[in-house]
């Protein structure tokens, strides 16, 4: 079982309304939570689910409600300044990744991870990273 770092789009998708990576990503979320995947996300990522949730339903306790299950179904892998000093680097060079994704790269990196699944191919710019598609993440992980 790979591990790998879980983007905040995968999260969006799988609460939203009708999309093509609605029923994949949440079949990734319904593994995950039965175990069969070893996915995790950041504090960043929960917050910034929570966000979007948030701009959807204009429901605080709902969105705090979401965010908590996602938060409960991946490990959570704190950022600490060295993510932060790597992060800094990639931004710096790639003009494909936001601050926020450089952010979720270099904890992936430094974690050893070599996976994201994301929607957003800006990863694909990262060496050392494999960015999954969701639509692809269940069966390339397990």
């Amino acid at each position: 079982m790979r591990r790998f770092l879980c983007d905040t789009n995968v999260l969006v998708y799988a609460v939203g309304a009708r999309h093509p990576y609605r029923e994949p990503c949440r079949d990734l979320v319904r593994h995950q939570g039965r175990g069969v995947l070893a996915g995790e996300v950041t504090p960043i990522v929960i917050a910034e689910f929570a966000h979007q949730r948030f701009r959807q339903t204009r429901d605080r306790r709902e969105a705090s409600l979401r965010a908590r299950q996602a938060a409960g179904a991946f490990r959570v892998q704190a950022v600490d300044s060295d993510d932060l000093d790597l992060a800094l680097d990639l931004y710096a060079r790639s003009t494909a990744l936001d601050a926020f994704d450089a952010l979720l790269a270099a904890t992936a990196l430094n974690r050893g991870l070599d996976a994201i699944v994301s929607a957003d191919r800006a990863f694909e710019a990262v060496d050392g990273i494999e960015r999954i598609d969701p639509a692809d993440a269940v069966p390339a992980l397990t």
